[in-house]
């Protein structure tokens, strides 16, 4: 199990990211907000241009839905 997926499992059980998308980048979440677009656009800002990674957006479920997950 990577890091990236234990922070998502972890992230899962808090109540403040639930409905919203949020922006993994080295294994810490970079943005998030309803609209991921805009969850993208932070995100991308915080990359530095020398390391060649990209944020993993995830759109964390209402307690009744399922999940999104885009690499």
């Amino acid at each position: 199990m990577t890091s990236e997926t234990r922070l998502l499992m972890s992230l899962q059980n808090q109540d403040k990211y639930r409905g919203k998308w949020v922006a993994i980048l080295d294994n810490k979440v970079v943005a998030e907000g309803t609209d991921i677009r805009d969850v993208s656009k932070k995100a991308l800002k915080k990359i530095d241009n020398n390391n060649y990674k990209t944020p993993l957006l995830h759109r964390i479920p209402k307690k009744d839905e399922l999940g999104t997950l885009i690499l």
